[in-house]
């Protein structure tokens, strides 16, 4: 078998997205943790829980939706409830289900304006609609696809 190759400009390529993505998440994620102390972590999950009508999510739904391993999760929740951004509860299935409280509410909710304004600021801005609509269309087929592999 012989081993793939990758052209000059398939790595110039690659290495040009994954320093965008790096650069530009890192001054978002700089932004959101020196106005409000809350790191990336702590901001996904927040900003999932909040996507549910009532706060909360299994923990299993929260693992598969940030698609990180078990023992990722278990150590940013614990950390965040000792904070007090959210709680733990056993529901009567034995099922754990993570629940936003008022302080994580009140986290969040510091944390959006200032993510959206660094959202404009270091990505919208530079870009016009024909760009967004190109980068939309390249997220949904590599999405796409990821979601094709695992099936």
């Amino acid at each position: 078998m012989t081993s793939p190759t990758i052209t000059p400009d398939e790595w110039a390529a690659w290495r040009g997205f994954r320093r965008m993505a790096e650069i530009t998440s890192g001054r978002i994620v700089h932004d959101i943790t020196r106005s409000t102390g809350l790191s990336s972590a702590d901001f996904v999950v927040l900003m999932e829980l909040s996507k549910a009508k009532d706060r909360c999510r299994r923990q299993r739904d929260l693992q598969v939706y940030l698609e990180w391993d078990k023992t990722r999760l278990s150590h940013q929740l614990t950390r965040m409830a000792g904070r007090g951004l959210i709680e733990r509860d056993t529901d009567s299935d034995n099922v754990v289900v993570i629940r936003m409280t008022a302080e994580g509410r009140t986290q969040l909710s510091a944390a959006r304006p200032v993510h959206v304004a660094s959202v404009r600021r270091n990505f919208l801005d530079h870009l016009s609609a024909d760009d967004l609509a190109a980068l939309q269309q390249i997220t949904d087929k590599l999405h796409a696809a990821l979601q094709d592999a695992e099936n």
